[in-house]
């Protein structure tokens, strides 16, 4: 997962560069038309003109820088995450970066964009926003943070009144403002520029605050989510030791019994008495493997796939309410499987799949076959099927379309994977569901 998000992060972060190195073959001043615009102004001492070629070059400025510093970022996040000790180093990215792009641009295109002091504070945004892990848990958000905070700050190249600090020392900029000042409009540019960027600004800081809260939220969320599912695994393992202490305690006295009634069926002079101490060892016998079987999932005894699936049935009273069909071949072949899990298993999908048909019109069918060494139990209903949006989550743990705990059917595919089998469900080529279980075939000295 980490190695991913590296890969995702650098990756995008090298191609935004790239993109941001080629942005000035595309995004070009004659392609936004902005000296017509500076003409119309001059011409006319069209103040709309004058703001227009203004926003003209501020959304071309932003388009330009904004592959830069986003993919600067991403680059900066991806390094954080291959190299987590050295997460207060990584300022040095965006200090080396970000420079030597402006520098290639120069160098290649013969464009001087202005480092001044809007891009230092954009570096700075940038440092600070790799150090922010708690402000949001997707990247692309700071990317909207920055885009907004960026566009903002792009403002402040066309306000007159801080050139001298540093602002606005492009040619364009500088041009625009000396328009201004030519025309009598140099007070709305300072308004407007400067209010733009509070907007900009505020707007991103406000989003930042909201992705701060909303990821503690979600947070704490996670949290109280995993602390939910803990104590619930604590209760059912606390459960689970019960049971089993309980059943082991059986042991002691079917041990009794199985002895007792072994003696008798010995000692008895009575055949009519040796018949029945012979039958309540036998019983006890079957008890004993019983309890084994649910004392360790390991345990396995050679069973035939009709009693397996008749054994799962006679636990299922409502199957009486509806049209139940058993199909399987003369021999029925046999599996090796621990026949208490794996008929609780088989009792789960069919108690499904009356909840799915119904009582009146129900119909369930069981087909046993065999080939290639391999068990088939297929079980099919004709109820509504699985609606498609529940495909690829009816093997998760707790998910429910019927306020049920959600835990059966990943609870039937534990036990059969342990049995060395497979389970898949499908839609019925007419109508409802269809399980289809593959065990293992038991060998003959199994």
């Amino acid at each position: 997962m980490q190695t991913g998000r590296l890969n995702r992060y650098i990756a995008s972060g090298a191609l935004l560069i790239l993109l941001g190195l080629m942005a000035p073959l595309v995004l070009t001043v004659k392609l936004f038309g902005i000296f017509p615009l500076i003409s119309e102004s001059l011409m006319n001492a069209s103040s709309g003109a004058l703001m227009a070629a203004c926003f003209k070059l501020v959304a071309l400025n932003t388009l330009r820088a904004l592959p830069l510093y986003t993919g600067t970022l991403l680059l900066a996040q991806g390094m954080g995450i291959f190299l987590p000790g050295a997460s207060k180093a990584l300022f040095i990215i965006p200090l080396v970066i970000l420079p030597a792009s402006y520098e290639l641009v120069r160098v290649i295109y013969g464009i001087a964009l202005d480092f001044g002091t809007p891009a230092i504070s954009l570096v700075l945004a940038v440092i600070l926003m790799t150090k922010l892990e708690n402000m949001t848990r997707k990247v692309i958000h700071k990317v909207l943070v920055l885009g907004l905070l960026l566009f903002g700050v792009e403002w402040l190249d066309i306000v007159p009144v801080i050139s001298s600090y540093g602002f606005g020392r492009g040619e364009i900029s500088t041009d625009l403002k000396k328009i201004a000042d030519f025309l009598g409009f140099k007070d709305l540019l300072n308004i407007t520029g400067i209010s733009l960027f509070l907007i900009c600004a505020a707007n991103a800081f406000i989003l930042a605050h909201l992705l701060s809260i909303y990821t503690r939220e979600l947070r704490v969320a996670e949290q109280n989510r995993l602390y939910s599912e803990l104590r619930l695994q604590s209760r059912e393992n606390r459960s689970l030791r019960e049971m089993q202490s309980l059943v082991h305690d059986l042991k002691t006295p079917l041990t009794s019994i199985q002895g007792l009634a072994g003696v008798l069926s010995i000692s008895a002079e009575n055949e009519k008495h040796r018949h029945y101490a012979s039958r309540i060892a036998d019983a006890s016998e079957n008890m004993s493997t019983m309890i084994s079987e649910m004392l360790c999932d390991d345990t396995r005894q050679k069973i035939s796939s009709r009693e397996l699936v008749e054994y799962a049935a006679a636990h299922v009273p409502e199957l009486s309410a509806v049209k139940y069909s058993v199909k399987m071949p003369e021999q029925p072949p046999w599996v090796c499987v621990n026949r208490i899990k794996m008929s609780r298993a088989l009792i789960n999908i069919l108690d499904n799949a009356i909840d799915a048909v119904g009582r009146e019109q129900g119909e369930i069918n069981v087909t046993i076959a065999s080939g290639n060494q391999q068990v088939l139990i297929e079980i099919t209903d004709n109820g509504a099927g699985i609606l498609p949006q529940y495909a690829g989550l009816i093997w998760e743990p707790g998910f429910s379309t019927k306020n049920s705990s959600g835990f059966g059917l990943p609870f039937v595919r534990e036990i059969v994977e342990k049995n060395g089998g497979h389970i898949s469900i499908e839609n019925a080529a007419n109508q409802g569901a269809r399980v289809i279980i593959s065990l293992p075939e038991a060998s003959d000295d199994a």
